[in-house]
């Protein structure tokens, strides 16, 4: 037979075997695929959150004087063309859809096993609050998106290349640039490529890329202050003023008028209280560095204080709690609901819909009757969440994973400890700069389940007393000794007084 028509056949066959061979991975994206049809048939055109929305669609109407500082804005201006916003949400989905592929094709390159696989991909494909977030007009999927990618490429292959280092800076400064959360990458992506030292080719690549993106946005600005996106302290005061005891407080006058007025056990329990409402004393400030300093002298003279609210709602993520009234409510608005209603009469806690087109406010108040779709997301969404034990577990697993003391495997060891510390980092970087929010804890789906898994492979291989496996992209040709002079038929390789024989390095 032809050798031509004997690879055609050989490649069929192959591609045939491939749903059977990635049976988990297919079923999770197939239901993932048919929830995220659901939610764009339930809540049309997309969902929107208040100010936060509108927002960014104003933003993207400021073109040409767009400012490039602003990713997700750039986002919406793109499809524009569409005359829907539903063309986003569509966007999102597919996003959302592709970080859990790559999840998978990630950790079965690194020598996990299909289905373990699978279920570290599950929640990016099947969490409830994940789909419902996606859906919105709102930066998650973005900023998940492109410190996703940026850790991807540097993990995907044992030495990465300066170009790949390179996109890996752009993309994580991207995620900067969308939420400020993404700062939390910038070094433990730096240590895995500086870990072992291969030379500084690839750590400058990396660092060139970040400073050519914030380079570019810093022409679009004009100061440094826009192009790293400061915008003065108000979500750190809000964090602050929660816990500001004023009575034993060194503060200047200017400052003092920042002080909460009520007693320390009748505080708001949601920090952003500080922020929105015109009752909060962020209407004293003369100017915005006043925050800012106001919070540095919190923490600076109530350092005990301010570390023990981070670290007991940092743990709220990772074992479950009740929630108050005022946080319940804003939880409620992260998962499907029967149909956005009459958001008027109750304008905090009832999540409401874009408009028909491209408009900056949201379709207006009315009730809605759910249809057949909202209601299947409905009752989804009361289960299909990701408990907080679960990522507890998950992290626990990558940290002993990449703990347990055996000779080899390092490279498993830094994967695990890479994505744990950036999915760990972006819960508490949002509970210290902002606040507790399901919301701004779920791009940590896209890193701690990947990090149990490479955790539990290498705790595996010891247990076994195998190697750990290495990158199937690793493998090189090395001559040895043997005498081979002959054409084989079926690769098409000739020797050439030794043998090329594939060596695992």
């Amino acid at each position: 037979m032809p050798a031509g028509r004997l690879t055609a056949r050989r490649a069929g066959r192959a591609l045939a075997d491939l749903p059977r061979r990635h049976l988990g991975l297919v079923l999770l994206l197939a239901a993932g695929l048919a929830l995220r049809v659901a939610m764009m048939v339930a809540y049309r055109p997309a969902l929107w959150f208040q100010g936060d929305s509108g927002g960014y669609i104003r933003r993207s109407q400021q073109w040409p004087e767009l400012e490039p500082r602003w990713p997700f804005p750039w986002l919406i201006k793109a499809f524009e063309w569409t005359g829907t916003l539903a063309s986003v949400a569509a966007v999102q989905h597919l996003a959302g859809l592709a970080l859990g592929v790559a999840a998978y094709l990630l950790l079965r390159r690194l020598g996990v096993g299909p289905w373990l696989a699978a279920l570290a991909a599950a929640p990016l494909l099947l969490d409830a609050t994940q789909l419902t977030l996606e859906h919105y007009l709102l930066t998650e999927t973005l900023f998940t998106a492109a410190v996703a990618v940026a850790a991807l490429l540097l993990v995907r292959r044992e030495r990465p290349g300066p170009a790949t280092c390179l996109g890996a800076g752009v993309a994580v400064a991207l995620g900067m640039a969308t939420r400020p959360t993404g700062i939390v990458a910038v070094a433990p992506l730096l240590v895995f490529l500086a870990l072992p030292w291969r030379g500084w080719p690839p750590p400058v690549a990396y660092l060139l890329g970040i400073v050519a993106f914030f380079g570019a946005v810093f022409v679009g600005t004009g100061t440094v202050r826009d192009a790293l996106g400061l915008e003065g302290g108000k979500f750190l005061y809000g964090r602050t003023a929660q816990i500001a005891d004023c009575d034993r407080l060194e503060l200047r006058p200017g400052l003092r008028k920042l002080c909460p007025t009520q007693p320390l056990d009748q505080r708001p329990e949601r920090p952003d209280w500080f922020i929105w409402t015109r009752d909060s004393p962020i209407r004293n400030a003369e100017r915005p560095a006043d925050l800012d300093e106001f919070a540095r002298e919190v923490i600076r003279q109530q350092p005990g204080d301010y570390l023990a609210k981070v670290a007991s709602d940092t743990a709220r993520y990772f074992w479950p709690t009740r929630l108050g009234p005022a946080e319940a409510c804003l939880a409620s608005l992260w998962r499907p609901r029967l149909a956005p209603t009459n958001w008027a009469a109750d304008y905090d806690c009832t999540p409401r819909t874009a408009g028909a087109d491209y408009r900056w406010q949201p379709t207006p108040s009315r009730d809605v009757e759910p249809n057949a779709a909202s209601r299947i997301m409905q009752a989804y969404g009361r289960y299909a969440v990701t408990p907080p034990p679960v990522l507890a577990a998950a992290t626990l697993i990558a940290l002993l994973g990449a703990a347990w003391p055996r000779r080899g495997g390092l490279r498993l060891s830094m994967i695990a400890l890479l994505y744990a510390a950036i999915g760990a980092g972006i819960m508490v970087f949002s509970v210290a700069t902002s606040m507790f929010d399901l919301r701004y804890g779920l791009p940590a789906l896209a890193f701690l389940p990947i990090a149990a898994a490479v955790g539990w492979q290498r705790l595996r291989s010891a247990w076994t007393d195998r190697p750990p496996p290495v990158d199937s992209g690793s493998e090189r040709l090395a001559p040895t000794a043997e005498s081979n002079g002959k054409h084989d038929e079926a690769t098409g390789d000739r020797g050439h007084g030794v043998v090329a024989v594939p060596q695992r390095g």
